[in-house]
């Protein structure tokens, strides 16, 4: 079986760039089962950045609190749980790197990060399809600095704008941190598997790996989900794994959303080698 050091990792994203499916192939690649793991306990067994867990953690109720409170106690509640774990666990976040009152939202005890990180014209077309809402809505919403989503059982989620979440992840140097594009992802699956286990110190075998990236396959993905339906799908979604092609902006997209996207965010997109049309 496949093994990690224990202790906390992140796998932080902004929303639609592959970080289910991360959470999928570690699952896979850990479990060491002869069968595909179950979609619908990806969830990970003690939610850390859960309202209950804060309140277990820290001793008060989030809810006695204002959201800026809540936001400048978190790095304090993430290193506490952090401290305290005696297994790998793999935790996913949407959050950015720092939080309105300067400091990393998610502390700096974690034993590392990866960071996933997708072209934003394909991020685009995702949360279209993802939350129903229009394509000048996705991208308005990739605009907002301010952007932050809310929930009855998680805390506030602080993301804001598609090019300071990716630059803040990717600039910062408290928490050990690799950078893997989810175009690597989706054309070199085992090779970039591969090359994170090493990253966070890890064993795994090939067969492992690859038996990980076959239990990962998209096709295996949406017949769980028509089987037996999807826990972290949004209510009215059709389906939650739907295509993840890469490129599929350029058949979606009108030529005013591509300059869009491109005006705001091409110095960031060109650093991981995101670049115009054209």
């Amino acid at each position: 079986m496949a093994f990690f050091p224990p202790g906390l990792v992140w796998l932080a994203s902004y929303p639609k760039s592959g970080n289910t499916w991360m959470r999928v192939l570690l699952a896979n690649l850990t479990a060491g089962k002869a069968g595909p793991a179950d979609i619908n306990n990806l969830s990970e067994p003690f939610t850390l950045l859960g309202r209950w867990r804060f309140a277990d953690d820290l001793l008060v109720e989030p809810d006695l609190l204002d959201e800026l409170e809540v936001e400048r106690l978190r790095p304090l509640q993430c290193d506490v749980a952090a401290e305290g774990l005696t297994m790998p666990f793999f935790c996913k976040t949407h959050d950015r790197f720092t939080g309105r009152a300067g400091h990393p939202l998610l502390g700096t005890r974690a034993r590392g990060a990866l960071y996933l990180v997708r072209d934003p014209r394909d991020v685009a077309v995702s949360l279209h399809h993802h939350a129903s809402i229009p394509l000048d809505a996705a991208i308005a919403g990739m605009n907002d600095p301010d952007l932050c989503l809310r929930g009855r059982v998680q805390l506030a989620s602080y993301v804001g704008d598609w090019a300071g979440h990716v630059s803040q992840w990717t600039d910062q140097s408290l928490i050990r941190t690799k950078v893997v594009r989810y175009e690597d992802l989706r054309a070199e699956t085992a090779g970039t598997l591969e090359s994170i286990v090493d990253f966070l110190g890890g064993r795994a075998t090939g067969a492992e790996i690859l038996r990980a990236v076959g239990h990962s396959s998209l096709d295996e993905l949406q017949r769980q989900e028509a089987d037996r339906g999807f826990r972290e799908s949004v209510p009215g979604q059709d389906r939650f794994f739907r295509s993840g092609r890469v490129g599929e902006w350029r058949d979606v997209l009108t030529a005013a959303q591509v300059r869009a996207v491109e005006d705001r965010f091409a110095p960031v997109m060109a650093r991981f080698g995101y670049h115009p049309e054209g």
